[in-house]
C-alpha cells in the first residue's frame, strides 16, 4: 500500500514538475521584460523591487522543482541586487553587464527543459 502511495505521490510530482517545465520560458519572459523595463529607468525603485521579487520567486520554484542550474543563476542575480540594496547605491554599469549576462545563461537554460519536454 506504502508503495502505491509513493508512486502516486512521485507521478503527481513529476506531472507538476512538467507543468512548471512547460511554464519555464514564459516565467523568463517576464523576467525579461521587468528587466527591460528597469533598464530604460534605472531610477525606478518599483521596477527593481518587482525584478528582485521574480528574480526571488523564480529561484524558490525552480529549486523546488528539480531545476537547481536555474535556481542557482537567480541566485548569483539575488546577490548582485542585494549587495547594491546594502549599499545604498544604483546598479553600476558592471552590475548590470553581470546580470544581464546571467539572464542569457538563464535564457539558454530555461530553453532547453521546455524542448526536452516537447520532444
Amino acid at each position: 500500500m506504502a508503495t502505491a502511495k509513493k508512486i502516486a505521490f512521485e507521478q503527481r510530482m513529476q506531472a507538476l514538475r512538467d507543468k512548471y517545465c512547460r511554464q519555464l520560458p514564459e516565467k523568463y519572459n517576464e523576467i525579461k521584460s521587468c528587466w527591460e523595463q528597469y533598464r530604460d529607468d534605472l531610477a525606478s525603485e518599483e521596477l527593481i523591487e518587482t525584478f528582485y521579487r521574480l528574480i526571488h520567486t523564480f529561484k524558490g520554484t525552480a529549486a523546488t522543482f528539480g531545476f537547481n542550474t536555474q535556481a542557482e543563476i537567480c541566485c548569483e542575480i539575488q546577490k548582485i541586487l542585494l549587495q547594491e540594496k546594502e549599499q545604498h547605491s544604483s546598479l553600476t554599469k558592471n552590475n548590470i553587464e553581470k546580470i544581464q549576462t546571467h539572464l542569457n545563461e538563464l535564457k539558454t537554460n530555461i530553453n532547453e527543459p521546455a524542448q526536452q519536454l516537447s520532444d
